[in-house]
């Protein structure tokens, strides 16, 4: 009842004071905020980045749009109801209030009058920085590190300024635009210490060159932090101490059969072989594991002239030879040499990456699997290679022979080879055990060699055969 009594008289004196005939005056809109206001101080306050609602309504007429300023700036127009605001801080400022005035127009173009107003208080959060946890680092490297991180900032990203990278503790810290997160690091040269070349993401060409060196021969951290438009910085974190080697010859052997027994039979044989000396990475080798091929592995092939890949027939050996299809063809372009020793399994696919960047397009999909008997002779068709043979007291068995492709050429066949069931190989089939791509049309030089029988099970002269190699990938 009270209600309606006061609304009555209302009515009545609103009656009164007009004439009749006479229009009554139109009534400016209202506007609100969502909130009267924020209480909050301290850590409490709101991020840099926060969101904004409001409202408007018009006792005669309808709202058409709102005005908004800022610590009495601009009004500036818009029909939303919402909208998230992001606040620059000047550098040093931690925090800052600011006051918001909104105003609602309505069909009559009539404004709200006096505006309505809210005090935001505002903090700048620290920005953090900290590794890829999905990108594990490896204990022992060859000089080549890649760095994937994580920078996050509360108030968004887009108020990261500066990513500082220092190598070791007493280094001096470098500073590149925040954006570059997957950072791989290369010493100048890989023999010695030397000013550090640091690569973005999977570009070929340095961001920058830090002054201080990867200790070779040492552990090393890597010390990060990122830093915010404000000047905040996230607190510096680093790697686990991390090996690195020297380079230490002009080979790389990369060891990827499944047990030892490869690398320690040809030990000897590189060793007398190659007198410019070979690094070997051991793929086995939880501590040696480096998850990116690009950039990281591509760095690596990058830092030698020659590549010497040992390789199984077990899947997921067979299978890493075909994901470094980009290193490979990459490496290969930019001038370096390519041994692969590796058996080619029978259900390679017709697509495999193999065929695209090997020497050989294909392998017998009617006749497979063959054997080569103890003592069988494996033939060189090229005069600057020994002769090699069977040195397994047994059958050497799963030998599928490819078929070059283009200018590639046999290097070595098995005359002898036969069936799996010990009929006769099938004539017209490849008995290749070696093909290769010449280099140029410079005679007994090559670019690229694959041979599909363990080196390591073959006897003759392997020292002549591995020197033969070093010769033909010379310039």
């Amino acid at each position: 009842m009270r209600w309606w009594f006061l609304l009555g008289v209302g009515l009545s004196l609103g009656l009164s004071g007009c004439k009749k005939g006479e229009p009554r005056p139109k009534q400016p809109p209202i506007a609100r905020f969502f909130v009267d206001s924020i209480q909050l101080e301290g850590e409490n306050r709101l991020p840099s980045r926060f969101v904004l609602g409001w409202w408007g309504e018009d006792p005669d007429g309808y709202v058409v749009g709102y005005e908004l300023r800022v610590d009495g700036g601009e009004w500036n127009f818009t029909t939303q109801q919402e909208s998230t605001f992001v606040v620059t801080f000047e550098p040093g400022t931690v925090q800052k209030d600011l006051l918001f005035e909104l105003r609602a127009i309505d069909n009559d173009g009539l404004k709200t009058d006096p505006p309505a107003r809210l005090r935001v208080p505002l903090r700048n959060s620290p920005p953090a920085c900290r590794l890829d946890p999905s990108v594990p680092l490896p204990d022992t490297t060859l000089p080549v590190l890649t760095l994937v991180l994580q920078v996050s900032d509360p108030d968004g990203p887009e108020t990261l300024d500066s990513l500082y990278i220092r190598i070791g503790r007493s280094g001096s810290w470098q500073g590149i635009p925040a954006r570059h997160t997957t950072l791989t690091l290369v010493p100048t040269d890989p023999r010695t210490p030397s000013p550090t070349r640091l690569y973005s993401g999977i570009a070929q060409t340095p961001l920058t060159t830090l002054s201080d060196p990867l200790p070779l021969g040492d552990t090393v951290r890597i010390y990060f932090q990122v830093r915010d438009n404000a000047r905040l910085y996230s607190p510096i974190d680093s790697t686990k101490p991390i090996y690195i080697r020297p380079k230490r010859g002009a080979w790389l052997v990369i060891d990827n059969w499944a047990t030892t027994e490869a690398i320690t039979t040809l030990t000897p044989d590189l060793t007398a072989a190659w007198s410019e000396g070979y690094d070997v990475w051991d793929l086995r080798s939880p501590a040696q594991q480096v998850p990116l091929y690009n950039p990281t592995w591509l760095h690596i092939f990058r830092l030698y002239e020659r590549v010497f890949w040992i390789g199984g027939a077990e899947e997921e050996r067979f299978r890493r030879l075909e994901e470094i299809e980009s290193v490979i063809q990459t490496y290969l372009q930019n001038g370096g040499r390519l041994l692969v020793n590796s058996p080619i399994r029978s259900s390679v696919e017709p697509s495999s990456p193999i065929f695209r960047w090997g020497p050989m397009d294909s392998i017998s999909t009617t006749v497979q699997n063959g054997l080569l008997a103890p003592g069988g002779a494996v033939t060189s068709l090229e005069a600057t290679f020994p002769a090699l043979s069977n040195g397994l007291p047994y059958y050497m068995s799963l030998i599928n022979p490819p078929y070059a492709k283009g200018t590639a050429i046999t290097l070595y066949e098995m005359p002898n080879l036969i069936q799996g069931n010990g009929q006769p190989w099938p004539p017209g089939l490849s008995k290749a055990a070696a093909v290769a791509f010449p280099e140029g049309s410079t005679p007994h030089k090559y670019r690229l060699i694959f041979f599909i029988l363990p080196l390591h099970q073959l006897s003759g002269n392997r020292i002549a055969f591995f020197q033969a190699v070093n010769t033909a990938f010379q310039p």
